[in-house]
């Protein structure tokens, strides 16, 4: 048996119910204080390149735009980045735009934004950056516990992106904090499991690792009686469905408290080769750092 499916095994008296999965829905048929946003690249590079570079990044809502995009600008391997995968940013009316547009207006880049959840005044989601055109953008709404244990509602986005004669299927996800590995993988499964080739997944999984007592309480992998570190199973579990996993060995993501070192993100493809990066740990703005792969395309 692999390991994922020892854990699930291992979980499985520990695993909530989570809502009914959902259908892919176009952006543009989504209307309301939750209507997508999307905007097209300044300009389209002159030739495609032979490798992609795909960045994941929780930015903790993007309030400093500017700080942001210095600091990507500033990092070489960042800099460079032809796709951004980003979670937990934010909109709201008295900004003069949405995070998201003004951050990828600051990168000479195109942008989907699409919102999971009302935040105060505004909104809160994930976002797609991307220095080529994005077509086809669709949210899914995710399978999610109901909100006296669940962080708030989760979706996915999606986008293609089209790289000279390629086009790449992209998925971004954040996913609940409260899921032991069970409930993580029947949370993600339903954006994951039927995608087009070539696809890649990236995003804040929230692999924390510890194990959920009543889904509420973590308990510290010194207390639990089986491993409870997630990143390694949500990767068996990948794997088991076709992606490889380049970002397995770069480490951790997130410093929690000073004192707990999490791999909660990562990058994912299939149908295509991705080479391993690096954690960009010196970036500091967010409560996570932001890690990259490149893509090989044909």
């Amino acid at each position: 048996m692999t390991r994922w499916g020892c854990a699930l095994l291992a979980f499985a008296g520990c695993a909530i119910d989570l809502g009914p999965t959902a259908p892919w829905i176009d952006a543009a048929e989504i209307g309301g204080p939750l209507a997508p946003e999307l905007g097209p690249p300044p300009g389209i590079p002159a030739s495609a390149p032979a490798q992609l570079r795909v960045v994941s990044f929780n930015v903790e809502k993007g309030a400093d735009v500017e700080g942001l995009a210095a600091a990507i600008r500033g990092t070489p391997a960042l800099a460079t980045a032809d796709v951004l995968l980003l979670q937990e940013i934010e909109s709201h009316p008295d900004e003069g735009g949405s995070r998201a547009s003004r951050l990828a207006a600051a990168l000479g880049m195109g942008y989907a934004y699409a919102p999971e959840r009302v935040e105060g005044d505004g909104t809160h989601g994930p976002a797609i950056l991307s220095r080529w055109p994005l077509e086809h953008v669709q949210v899914m709404a995710l399978p999610f516990a109901d909100l006296a244990i669940s962080d708030a509602p989760r979706i996915a986005l999606a986008a293609e992106v089209a790289v000279g004669d390629q086009v790449l299927h992209l998925v971004d996800l954040h996913l609940d904090t409260r899921l032991n590995a069970t409930g993580r993988i029947l949370q993600m499964r339903p954006a994951v499991l039927d995608t087009p080739w070539p696809t890649i997944v990236g995003g804040d999984l929230n692999t924390n690792p510890y194990l959920w007592a009543g889904d509420t309480v973590p308990q510290l992998p010194v207390d639990s009686l089986v491993d409870s570190d997630q990143a390694p199973v949500i990767d068996d579990y990948m794997r088991h469905i076709g992606y490889a996993t380049p970002t397995a060995d770069l480490g951790p993501t997130q410093r929690f408290g000073g004192v707990v070192d999490s791999r909660l993100d990562a990058i994912f493809t299939r149908g295509v080769t991705g080479v391993p990066g690096a954690v960009e740990r010196t970036v500091t703005l967010s409560d996570h750092w932001p890690l990259w792969i490149d893509v090989d395309l044909p």
